[in-house]
């Protein structure tokens, strides 16, 4: 027979909910904030659990986030334990340059990853950069898009970097464009993933001289960028024949942009959105046995 539950203490037994205390180990809790997705639904969890900030720790595959309100001295921010990679969500309202320059206070050995795009700050986070590379001059990987950028100072702050994305900066044109090639072009040569997108910075010239001074240079990502022709991108690429992703667009999808891609054999991953590209084209394309795992042609017109 089972026992009966009548022997449970009374939920109204006031003296009772003083003296229990519900516990989960910790391995409970790491299972529980790896389906945590949402940085809101902390508050929640942490009206379940007052020890919630000694638990919450991201798990190393994902990015440590900051709540989307400033601290307060009587709530201090949950501890940091070495996290790969720090997102500065676009849900925070802080002040961002402060917040880089606390976290430059951190022993965070093996931070290599930043991420602060999405920011509505109207002007770029030269301090905070600039105190954050003091601690972190070996970045390796950089997020700033959808906010103002500065490559020459990224460039003077993280040379290491081998990761960027600086898409859709704002506003869209950038100042002193010949000053922003160069710094991506000569300052940044550890480069092995860049997203250029929406850019107006790179022409024919540019992005030659930067496929041929990047000489690790595996995934790149033009689309929407600059005044690009077909021959220059392919002239471009033609320098860097171990590319594994590429995307780009073009009006036209011409034989002298297949005869480029095709030259790049281990290329994985190919997008060429909204382009008038011929079947006989793509056809040329695929008897190469590239091996493509992803092939996007969203918006093309003319095959099929």
């Amino acid at each position: 027979m089972a026992p009966s539950s009548s022997s449970s203490p009374s939920p109204k037994n006031s003296r009772y909910e003083q003296q229990w205390q519900p516990h989960l180990p910790d391995e409970c809790w790491e299972s529980i904030f790896k389906h945590l997705n949402n940085p809101y639904d902390h508050e929640s969890l942490s009206l379940v659990s007052k020890h919630f900030p000694f638990h919450h720790q991201p798990p190393p595959h994902q990015p440590h986030r900051l709540p989307p309100h400033p601290p307060s001295p009587s709530c201090p921010p949950p501890p940091l334990h070495q996290p790969h990679h720090h997102k500065i969500g676009s849900y925070y309202t802080g002040d961002i340059n402060a917040v880089l320059s606390q976290i430059a206070s951190f022993d965070l050995p093996s931070l290599h990853s930043l991420d602060i795009s999405n920011h509505r700050s109207c002007t770029f986070l030269s301090h905070g950069l600039r105190e954050f590379s003091k601690k972190f001059p070996t970045l390796k990987s950089l997020n700033c898009s959808w906010t103002q950028q500065d490559l020459v100072l990224i460039a003077e702050c993280f040379p290491n970097l081998e990761e960027i994305n600086v898409r859709y900066p704002k506003p869209s044109v950038f100042p002193d464009a010949d000053l922003q090639v160069k710094a991506l072009t000569s300052g940044l040569k550890m480069l092995r993933k860049v997203d250029l997108s929406g850019t107006n910075i790179l022409g024919n010239s540019s992005i030659f001289t930067f496929c041929q001074n990047c000489v690790f240079l595996e995934e790149l990502f033009v689309d929407e960028t600059g005044s690009l022709s077909n021959i220059g991108i392919a002239n471009a690429i033609r320098q860097r024949p171990q590319l594994r992703s590429l995307a780009v667009r073009s009006k036209n999808v011409t034989y002298e942009l297949i005869d480029a891609l095709v030259c790049l054999k281990d290329l994985t991953c190919l997008d060429l959105p909204f382009a008038y590209i011929y079947d006989e084209a793509l056809c040329a394309l695929a008897e190469q046995g590239l091996p493509l795992r992803k092939l996007s042609l969203r918006g093309c017109m003319g095959c099929g």
